[in-house]
């Protein structure tokens, strides 16, 4: 038997045991956990009241940890009961971290059985009760630089997009602060009560707004995309509230921690909320019908109807509401807080696939507009739609058209909007194959006609020759190919004749390489160069690989 197939049994055989740690009503299960995970997941310094001995490591595995824990518990559940709510106690915690971190390690497993399946690692048995596993590529990790692109334009682009918006509606933070604290109070010393003020809704709900700024994913669609007959900023424009209200809450329960020693957060940051009072209310507040506030919230909320779909994802972030009964939810400060795009894009494309579809359609346009905004010289031509060509059984297209009539340089872009696909090496493997097999056959093409074809014939099959007269002939022609969102992956090789680029890596390319050149289509092409990884690495070296080691019961895997 393969030393992965060996793994794959007593994983299995630990999952079983797993289930029975944790033995308790489905109800309470899953709001005791969702408590612990919004202590744990907000806040990146430990809480006092953890027992684990070694918190980064617990922290590691809680990722992958609740989610096979609170799909065990949806299995089970009746939404029919409403049990009371009961306080966490320092057994509660310890109970959730065992757990938590048990499931962690087992999913962390399940993981690395995904990678030996993608080609990423190799998995060997060391002796009876141990494992080990080593990395199959030099460049393990480049992942990582598509990350680094985007944390670039989020500090540096989107904060000071930020600054200027505080400017435009400034608020003192301190004195809302000081608001805050004074409005915050415990009748009982466990539990908190608030009562806010439109000036404190005024600043929490501009908070909201820059949080979902910072947040990747809501540009996915265009904000008058319609899902379900609700136009995509609505969806947007709701999250912005709910963020917003959680930022309020995590202040007000830090300010009352402050005031009230023995108030524990677990009691504090999650609340229950009748879902026809919710919806109520938002629909007052934004003037809007009960159906649209229903409708959209159900796009962000784990229920009986998706839970199995959306916890089979790796690592996922949590969900903004929890449904625990008929009309019970459960809101999550480590869901609003975290990327709740991700279950909402989900949920979109699950329960409005027409409109979705769509949606996607229409990616194209807004793709090649955001690129051209990159061209604003007014020497170059640019091509408003994309362009079909066949030559000699050829067939093809192109996504984007850029002619330098100063410098005769010509761009030829396909642009490629895919999806995240977060940890899942299921959609690893489908962005992949999907990216970069049709890429490359482009790419072939697109070289083959090129090569083949006079420049007269070129300017005039691109339609370059409707806003450009001139036959003067071209001198370079720079082939792209731009990704919406990743496009380093371990072990892929690609053609180095082409500029392959991830937007958030295009984007970091122009804002941060300097460069002197009177071509603005060769300085991309150069400036993305300079981007790709085995140039990043000979200034920006990937992490050196941590010693992992995870112990489940009599068994050890660690990576050599």
């Amino acid at each position: 038997m393969k030393p992965s197939e060996s793994l794959k049994n007593i994983l299995i055989e630990e999952s079983k045991s797993l289930k029975k740690l944790f033995d308790y009503p489905s109800y309470l299960a899953i709001h005791n956990l969702v408590r612990r995970m919004d202590v744990v997941i907000p806040f990146t310094s430990r809480n006092s009241k953890s027992q684990q001995e070694d918190y980064s490591e617990f922290r590691a595995f809680f990722d992958y940890g609740w989610l096979p824990l609170i799909k065990h518990y949806y299995s089970k559940i009746n939404l029919k009961d409403n049990l009371p709510f009961t306080l966490m106690t320092q057994e509660l915690i310890t109970l959730c971290d065992t757990s938590i971190s048990y499931s962690g390690k087992i999913e962390f497993c399940k993981q690395l059985l995904n990678y030996e399946k993608a080609d990423l690692i190799k998995i060997n048995r060391e002796n009876e009760n141990s494992f080990s596993f080593t990395f199959l590529h030099e460049n393990t990790g480049i992942e990582q630089f598509d990350n680094k692109s985007f944390n670039f334009y989020k500090n540096r682009i989107v904060e000071k997009v930020i600054e200027l918006k505080k400017k435009e509606k400034p608020f003192d933070e301190n004195l809302i602060k000081e608001k805050v604290k004074n409005i915050v109070s415990s009748p009982d010393g466990n539990m908190i009560v608030y009562h806010t003020t439109e000036e404190i809704d005024d600043f929490y709900n501009q908070q909201g707004h820059f949080h979902m700024l910072r947040t990747q994913g809501y540009d996915e669609f265009d904000t008058k995309d319609s899902f379900g007959g609700i136009e995509y900023w609505r969806y947007i424009d709701l999250i912005e509230l709910f963020m917003g209200t959680a930022l309020m809450r995590v202040d007000a329960c830090l300010e009352l921690k402050k005031e009230v020693k023995t108030i524990d957060l677990h009691n504090t940051l999650s609340y229950t909320y009748y879902k026809d009072k919710i919806v109520q209310m938002y629909s007052n507040y934004l003037d809007l019908t009960s159906e649209v506030i229903e409708q959209i919230m159900s796009c962000l909320s784990l229920t009986k109807d998706n839970y199995e779909y959306y916890l089979d994802y790796p690592s996922a972030p949590p969900p903004m509401f929890f449904q625990v009964a008929d009309n019970l939810l459960i809101t999550s400060i480590a869901g609003c807080l975290t990327n709740p795009i991700i279950l909402l894009n989900k949920e979109l494309k699950r329960k409005y696939k027409k409109d979705y579809d769509k949606a996607v359609n229409n990616r194209e346009n807004r793709f090649r507009n955001e690129l051209f905004m990159f061209f604003q010289d007014k020497s170059i031509i640019k091509v408003s739609r994309g362009v079909n060509i066949s030559f000699k059984g050829i067939h093809t297209d192109i996504d984007a058209i850029a002619f330098d009539t100063k410098t005769k340089t010509l761009g030829l872009f396909q642009l490629k909007w895919q999806d995240r696909y977060q940890h899942s090496m299921k959609e690893r493997f489908s962005r992949i194959s999907n990216l970069f097999e049709k890429a490359n056959e482009w790419i072939g093409k697109i070289k083959y006609w090129v090569e083949n074809n006079s420049d007269k014939s070129i300017i005039s099959s691109l339609q370059i020759n409707k806003q450009y007269k001139a036959s003067d002939g071209i001198n370079e022609v720079y082939i792209f190919v731009i990704s919406r969102n990743q496009m380093n992956f371990t072990g892929v090789e690609l053609d180095d004749t082409v500029a392959w680029s991830s937007w958030h890596q295009l984007i970091e390319s122009q804002a941060d390489i300097g460069s002197n050149m009177d071509n603005p289509i060769k300085e991309m092409f150069i400036k993305i160069k300079a981007l790709e990884p085995k140039n990043r690495l000979k200034r920006d070296k990937l992490p050196d690989k941590v010693n992992l080691e995870v112990e489940l019961r009599n068994y050890k895997i660690y990576n050599k």
